[in-house]
């Protein structure tokens, strides 16, 4: 039989503090690593947001630089577009309502060729870059696919057609003033 004298027992118990403070410290370190983990791990997905956030509004930067010219004289479709592009310049691509009221502000009070075409298969709307055309912002009943029409045209406040606005398909050989477009190309860091 082994009897404690006081000395074992106070070293028992300086030994169990020890273990339950070097346990308790364990705990808090866990804890610490385990908050640090979480946090850092958040950090890291707004960074993430932020950055996607950044790269898509240097994308949008890049695509909204353009300059626009709209011409006083009438050609047909085929003619204006000649125009633009013997200028290094090609008819208009609206890509959003944005652009679209954007565009209505500066040439509106008349009717313009836009560069949008069904040309090579009749419904089947694309712009002059060959993209096709995503959602468009045609007037009432257009486009109405009489025959021929294959060619798109912005109509704001035109004084020969009063009620007429947005997006028409009319006919290529017909003249009307056009708008070229040229996009700026940016080299962003």
């Amino acid at each position: 039989m082994y009897i404690e004298d006081g000395s074992d027992s106070v070293r028992n118990r300086s030994s169990r503090a020890a273990v339950v403070c070097l346990v308790l410290l364990c705990v808090l370190l866990l804890t610490t690593v385990i908050v640090l983990c979480v946090t850092l791990t958040q950090e890291r997905q707004q960074f993430i947001s932020n950055n996607e956030n950044l790269t898509n509004e240097r994308q949008q930067l890049r695509n909204e630089l353009q300059i626009n010219f709209k011409y006083l004289h009438t050609r047909s479709w085929t003619e204006s577009r000649r125009y633009c592009t013997e200028r290094g310049t090609d008819l208009i691509i609206i890509n959003n309502r944005e652009e679209n009221d954007f565009d209505k502000k500066m040439f509106g009070g008349t009717t313009a060729y836009t560069g949008l075409t069904d040309s090579d298969v009749e419904g089947r709307w694309k712009w002059v870059d060959g993209t096709n055309m995503i959602s468009g912002l045609w007037g009432l009943g257009e486009p109405n696919g009489y025959i021929a029409e294959n060619c798109g045209v912005i109509v704001d406040n035109d004084p020969r057609w009063p009620t007429l606005f947005g997006w028409h398909d009319v006919s290529c050989n017909r003249d009307f003033q056009w708008i070229c477009e040229k996009r700026i190309s940016l080299i962003l860091p």
